[in-house]
C-alpha cells in the first residue's frame, strides 16, 4: 500500500487553521464584551448580531425598562414602549415567545400612513394602528417571518402589537378607544 504523506500535512493544515479560527472566536467574544462595558457597543446589537437563540436575560436585556401603561374600556396593562428609531426598527424581532399580555407600543415621530412587517419576528402577532387621538382603526394578524409590508388604513401616531387573538379575547375592535399613559412625548405635527 502506498503512503501520501501531503495526507498528514493536509490534517495538521487543518488542525492549525480550526484552532486558530476558534482562538480568533473567543478574543472577539472577549473584544465584543469589553467594547459594551465600555459603553461602545450596544449591547441590544450585540445580542442580535451574535445570537440564534436567546436566552432569559438576553430577552430582558432587549425589553429593557422602557414600558408604558395603557387602558381600553375594560382592559388595562403595560407594554413596552418604542419611541425611537432603533426601538421601533428591532421591534419584537428575535422573541420566541410573548406573555399573555405582552407586547409594544410604537410611537412615530410624526402621525403618518405607517407600516410593518414581521422581518426576524417569531412571533404571530395582532397590529392595530390607532390616531393621534387614541382610536383604533385597524386590527390585522401578523404572520411570523412575513416580509410583506403591513399599512395602515389613514395616518396614526402609533402601532400596538400584541399576541395574536389577543384583540378578539378581549373583545377589542376597530373604533375603540385606547388610553396611553406615562411617558408618551408629544408629536410634532408639520
Amino acid at each position: 500500500m502506498k503512503k501520501y504523506p501531503h495526507n498528514s500535512i493536509v490534517c495538521f493544515v487543518a488542525i492549525i487553521f480550526t484552532t486558530l479560527f476558534s482562538l480568533q472566536a473567543c478574543a472577539q467574544n472577549d473584544n465584543t464584551a469589553d467594547l459594551v462595558k465600555s459603553g461602545q457597543a450596544d449591547i441590544k446589537q450585540v445580542i442580535i448580531n451574535t445570537s440564534d437563540e436567546l436566552t432569559e436575560e438576553e430577552l430582558a436585556l432587549l425589553a429593557d425598562d422602557s414600558h408604558i401603561n395603557i387602558s381600553f374600556a375594560n382592559k388595562s396593562l403595560q407594554v413596552e414602549f418604542a419611541d425611537s428609531f432603533e426601538e421601533r426598527a428591532l421591534g419584537l424581532m428575535y422573541r420566541k415567545r410573548l406573555c399573555e399580555d405582552c407586547g409594544m407600543l410604537f410611537q412615530f415621530d410624526v402621525e403618518r400612513m405607517a407600516s410593518i412587517w414581521m422581518k426576524n419576528t417569531f412571533v404571530p402577532l395582532d397590529l392595530a394602528y390607532i390616531t393621534v387621538d387614541g382610536k383604533i382603526i385597524d386590527i390585522m394578524q401578523l404572520e411570523p417571518l412575513d416580509l410583506t409590508s403591513v399599512k395602515s388604513s389613514k395616518q396614526v401616531l402609533y402601532a400596538l402589537e400584541m399576541n395574536q387573538g389577543w384583540f378578539a379575547k378581549n373583545k377589542i375592535k376597530v373604533g375603540d378607544k385606547i388610553s396611553i399613559e406615562g411617558r408618551v412625548k408629544q408629536p410634532s405635527f408639520k
